[in-house]
């Protein structure tokens, strides 16, 4: 993926940083979140991410930069869960999930707008190739949904209510 690529090129940019031993651990991870974390991310409300490359690739990049930034390699036997805890870091899963937040940005647009169009349009008279589909947005979101035990529909009438769509979605806008 080449977001990863980037964000390691900005995360490498910065190595004397996370070298330093006059700066604090609190200062480094801060750094890291919003110059690393946010190039890493840049553009997920709109990617169709499977499980499979969540999990593999965006976390595994994500703990390889957090063992960097704690000066811990493989060797040392650490496990992610403490690093996550030395740390105080989101999973980067529950950042992605913001883009349930532009979902309901979008669901609340009038239908005449194009995001709002784009995001309830299907093709018709197409014929896919055999084998299993590409996950596209909205499948993903409706994935996303269902984990929060919500349908299209239920999502629709939520996001109606500003208040109650950022109360009920994490990071909603």
């Amino acid at each position: 993926m080449t977001r990863i690529g980037k964000a390691a090129s900005v995360y490498g940019r910065l190595v004397n940083i996370w070298k330093s031993r006059n700066i604090s651990l609190v200062v480094k991870i801060r750094l890291y979140e919003s110059l690393a974390i946010s190039t890493l991310l840049y553009g997920t409300e709109l990617w169709p991410l499977s499980v499979t490359q969540m999990k593999q690739k965006l976390e595994a990049d994500h703990h390889k930069f957090q063992r960097i930034l704690l000066g811990i390699t493989w060797r040392d036997k650490v496990r992610n869960e403490d690093i996550k805890k030395k740390t105080v870091s989101r999973k980067l899963e529950d950042i992605i999930l913001k883009r349930l937040g532009w979902l309901g940005l979008v669901l609340r647009m009038d239908n005449s707008r194009t995001a709002r169009q784009a995001a309830q349009w299907q093709l018709r008279g197409y014929k896919r190739k055999p084998g299993r589909p590409r996950k596209n947005w909205v499948d993903v979101i409706k994935r996303d949904l269902r984990q929060m035990d919500l349908t299209w529909e239920e999502a629709e009438e939520l996001a109606n209510d500003k208040a109650e769509w950022r109360q009920r979605v994490p990071n909603a806008a």
